[in-house]
């Protein structure tokens, strides 16, 4: 076996079992290390390519491609319903309203004669987080910023919390809008998976919910400081260490 195809075979196949070859690196310590170095970046070739599939690999693809799905629908039909809505909104105001001299916040009540105010309905802050939770579910799946407890702190102290270490990998930290309302989301890694925390101030009027879930998804949520921390993890994600986690690593002012 002549150089070239010695050098060939021990960068192609360094666990080549060709007597030609074993003779020939046995008998250069030259050949020897090139064999060995070969052999390393094969083995490091295949470490790179034994990625772990997670066991609910499988379920989370058909999760994020349902949410598609229905995110998808939604849109459409919140399209028509604003064309729909827009045509009865312009009717409305055009003709009772005028007749009446009633604003358009305000309803007209025949049996009294007299004109009723109709106070807008406050949101339920479980459905809330799991309405968008799931809308986001792209992001709280597979987002890892690998915050630190600084960045966590400089966000949480609008809300009148401080964070000591302790809560763990840390993959999203920002403001988002929850139904209107500016709140702290916050992912956290979880003991089945993440974990999605809200920080929603008292002064945004969502009505309380200790206990929610749908199919997907269950929270539990609890009031602390000047604020409401609401908490979302799947259906196998025990909640509860979660929840004392967060009591233990973050101080709310009171």
């Amino acid at each position: 076996m002549d150089d070239i195809l010695f050098r060939h075979t021990a960068i192609a196949t360094p666990n080549d079992k060709n007597e030609e070859f074993l003779k020939r690196a046995a008998n250069s310590e030259c050949a020897q290390k090139l064999v060995s170095e070969a052999k390393e970046f094969d083995q490091l070739l295949k470490d790179s390519l034994d990625v772990k599939v997670p066991n609910d690999l499988a379920g989370k693809i058909l999760l994020e491609q349902s949410f598609a799905i229905e995110h998808d629908k939604t849109m459409s039909n919140r399209w028509h319903i604003a064309i729909a809505a827009s045509i009865a909104f312009i009717i409305g105001l055009s003709l009772p309203m005028l007749k009446s001299g009633i604003a358009p916040n305000e309803s007209f009540d025949a049996t009294e004669n007299a004109i009723v105010s109709t106070p807008a309905p406050h949101a339920d802050i479980g459905s809330v987080a799991l309405q968008h939770v799931q809308k986001e579910y792209f992001l709280t799946a597979k987002v890892n910023e690998q915050a630190s407890i600084q960045n966590v702190n400089v966000k949480l102290a609008r809300y009148g919390g401080t964070a000591k270490p302790g809560l763990g990998n840390i993959y999203f930290v920002n403001y988002c809008s929850f139904e209107g309302s500016s709140a702290l989301h916050m992912i956290l890694e979880g003991e089945k998976g993440r974990v999605t925390v809200f920080v929603v101030p008292d002064d945004a009027g969502f009505e309380p919910s200790a206990e929610f879930s749908n199919q997907h998804f269950k929270g539990i949520s609890e009031h602390v400081g000047k604020a409401n921390v609401v908490i979302v993890g799947e259906q196998d994600e025990p909640l509860n260490k979660m929840k004392e986690k967060l009591a233990k690593t973050i101080k709310w002012d009171i």
